[in-house]
């Protein structure tokens, strides 16, 4: 837990601000609890980060909480997950995304952990997304948010597989080993 805390920290003290502060400084107004918590950070609105991304709770705040209106998405569940946005805030996880820590997200299964940094994926020019969902979320692909108790492993194999394949980068694995860990 210690190494993927300061993973964690090296990864939000090196994203770019995306959103101007005075919004930042406007949720941890609203919100006085999440100052110093994973919350008090661009990802509460923007996931992955990336400018002009929203996820849920930035496009509810942003369509149904005019003028930085908080309080008006509160009772929304913006991620679909089954809780409100304020049951989030106050639990100091993302009311707009399912992920536990900002845009990486650990697998587990029987082979070994799949550990997955989205918004290196998302972002990186290498992996050639660029911001494109649609490359990995559709219809018959990975879900917008994800469900443990639905599993993901052929989509998994099948999507993941042909990118690494179609990259031909050296760092894309091709075995087992190299997501497994």
């Amino acid at each position: 837990m210690k190494i993927f805390s300061l993973l964690f920290l090296g990864l939000v003290t090196s994203m770019p601000v995306l959103a101007t502060q005075s919004y930042l400084d406007a949720f941890t107004a609203a919100y006085p609890s999440v100052r110093g918590t994973q919350l008090e950070s661009c990802a509460a609105c923007h996931s992955p980060v990336k400018a002009d991304f929203l996820n849920g709770y930035g496009l509810d705040l942003r369509d149904k909480g005019k003028k930085l209106n908080f309080s008006a998405i509160e009772a929304l569940d913006s991620d679909e997950d089954g809780k409100s946005n304020i049951v989030e805030i106050k639990a100091e996880s993302f009311p707009g995304s399912q992920v536990k820590t900002a845009e990486y997200l650990i697998f587990t299964n029987g082979k070994g952990d799949v550990h997955f940094n989205h918004e290196m994926h998302v972002t990186g020019p290498a992996y050639n997304i660029l911001g494109d969902c649609s490359k990995c979320h559709a219809a018959d692909m990975f879900p917008k948010y994800f469900n443990d108790n639905t599993p993901i492993r052929d989509k998994a194999h099948t999507i993941c597989w042909r990118c690494h394949t179609e990259s031909r980068s050296a760092n894309a694995p091709l075995q087992c080993d190299g997501c497994h860990l």
